[in-house]
């Protein structure tokens, strides 16, 4: 028996019946028989057997048709795939939410020359909806998290506007017989609930927001407008944990909490009531992980078709706006929460008192930032480098004026010097960045030489951080093999970036870490800030062990 592959397919499979799919065309095939043994155990899911993958495809549509619900079509690995392309293209034309399931071989008997292997990654990709290639099943609880997440973002196309074909390739590796004995983990809960919502019913959310100790935690929202969570939040006394790339920590609100990502460095067996997650995952590892684990309700609200559901898959998805969320859930009765939002309001007063202390006795990029963050107006751009700049901002942004923001989609160190620049040339942009990831995109400097031939220039100050080499690593496991460290990981430069302020028509300023760092008043500057890394290492670790006793003292 295959424990990792039984809770694989039994979990998908009632995962397709919680979310609609309660019918099923299985043809006869070896590598098919995890998920063909797993829908006939299912206490409720309807199975028919047909022998012709071609035919079985129309005998779903045909299903479809006369139920308006989608179903499910299941086959072996091989050219018993190819045989749907028929039936799928017709329900892509025809906007008939048609699950296709192929079994596939694992990924080392691809291209190889194996016995009914073929290229099936993508083979509907025309005509489907949605695709995705599933991992081998494993023992991890990730395993799972990716079905709840696939199930989440496809069940979208099973009805509404955007309804048509899905598709499933699931690799096994033999033993492929699941184990008979767990099939109680498809028992039909009549509590379960479809989780995601595209049209948004209040009512489904009030039992969880009636309960006391909630937390909104707020990502990423792409320049949406978030004034309406100030108000539910002042209503329900509830706390923000805001990102820096939220754009509500210059607001000053009271319960907005700029200190989330050292708190939960700290404390970790914070218990809510609920959790609301708005926009994108957050910057902070700490507060992801203890999102991850939280065995508290969770609503995640994005805007999109398709949500994001980083680091865990919530209860409930609503594609909504923050804004139209929070209105409609506002004038609901709040609970006692007072308690609760002092406890917030005390742990976020004391780290930033605590951080800024820390700003004026220990000298490394941290304190740098701090510095300049002072020095930042009201509105004004601070675009910030992946890996360390922005994990800095995240812990020393606490209390300023200015807007962060991060190429923070795929959280590569491509293009952001040229972002920035692009920004420049309607706001007034400092950007802060990492020795390594300017080096990357010094050729994009080439824009301010160009606009300044026609008289245009660049509201932009560039800030580099230079530990010479790659600072995130030491944070890294990696950091422990001194070995090999400095060459595949440290990877100094050796940069002296003056030269590259000459080269691009830029003003230079240079400062260590120790100095007192003072922005220029105007714009077309390169401040180069050294540092070392062993001691910014030091003094980051110094600074959660000092906050860690100092709260232990006073909480």
């Amino acid at each position: 028996m295959n424990d990792a592959l039984t809770k694989q397919v039994f979990h998908f499979v009632k995962s397709l019946y919680d979310y609609g799919v309660h019918e099923i065309v299985i043809s006869p095939g070896s590598r098919s028989t995890p998920v063909a043994i797993a829908c006939e155990l299912h206490p409720k899911m309807k199975t028919y057997i047909h022998p012709d993958e071609r035919s079985a495809a129309f005998y779903a549509l045909g299903l479809m048709k006369a139920t308006n619900k989608p179903v499910a079509v299941l086959c072996t690995s091989g050219t018993a795939a190819s045989n749907y392309t028929p039936a799928v293209s017709e329900c892509f034309i025809s906007h008939m939410p048609l699950v296709v399931i192929t079994s596939d071989r694992p990924h080392e008997l691809r291209n190889v020359g194996a016995p009914q292997a073929i290229n099936q990654v993508g083979m509907f990709s025309n005509f489907v909806q949605y695709e995705r290639d599933f991992p081998i099943a494993d023992d991890t609880d990730e395993s799972i998290q990716f079905i709840d997440a696939v199930m989440m973002q496809s069940s979208r196309y099973f009805s509404g506007p955007m309804k048509g074909p899905v598709h499933f390739n699931i690799p096994f590796r033999e033993p492929l017989m699941p184990d008979f004995e767990l099939a109680e983990m498809m028992t039909i809960n009549p509590k379960v609930q479809v989780s995601y919502q595209k049209t948004f019913d209040v009512n489904t959310v009030k039992p969880i927001i009636r309960q006391e100790k909630g937390i909104i935690i707020v990502g990423d929202c792409q320049l949406e407008d978030l004034t309406q969570i100030l108000v539910f939040s002042t209503i329900h006394n509830i706390p923000i944990i805001a990102d820096p790339l939220s754009q509500i920590r210059d607001l000053k609100h009271p319960n907005v909490v700029t200190t989330g990502d050292s708190i939960f460095k700290v404390i970790k067996d914070i218990q809510p009531g609920y959790i609301i997650r708005v926009g994108n995952a957050v910057v902070s590892k700490a507060i992801n992980q203890w999102i991850k684990a939280q065995t508290a309700p969770q609503i995640l609200i994005q805007p999109r078709i398709q949500p994001n559901t980083f680091p865990k898959v919530p209860d409930l998805f609503i594609e909504i706006t923050a804004n139209d969320f929070f209105r409609q859930v506002a004038e609901e009765k709040p609970v006692n929460n007072q308690s609760w939002i002092k406890f917030w309001h005390t742990l976020n007063d004391l780290v930033i008192n605590h951080i800024m202390q820390h700003t004026q006795t220990i000298f490394d990029e941290g304190s740098a930032m701090y510095q300049i963050f002072k020095q930042i107006k009201k509105n004004e751009v601070i675009f910030l480098g992946n890996s360390m700049p922005i994990r800095d901002c995240d812990t020393f942004f606490t209390n300023f004026e200015g807007k962060p923001y991060c190429n923070r989609g795929a959280n590569g160190i491509d293009g952001v010097v040229s972002t920035a620049l692009g920004m420049s040339r309607h706001k007034k942009v400092t950007l802060i960045i990492g020795d390594i990831s300017f080096f990357h995109d010094m050729n994009g400097l080439v824009m301010q030489k160009m606009l300044s031939e026609y008289h245009h220039s660049h509201m932009i100050n560039i800030v580099v951080m230079n530990n010479n080499g790659g600072g995130i690593f030491s944070y890294l496991p990696q950091y422990e093999d001194k070995k090999h460290f400095e060459r595949l990981f440290g990877t100094p430069l050796n940069l002296d970036f003056e030269h590259t302020a000459k080269l691009y028509d830029f003003k230079y300023k240079k400062f260590n870490v120790f100095d007192e760092i003072t922005l220029p008043k105007a714009s077309g500057h390169i401040i180069e800030i050294t540092s070392d890394r062993e001691e910014n290492l030091k003094a980051h670790s110094a600074l959660i062990t000092t906050l860690k006793a100092k709260l232990n003292a006073e909480i």
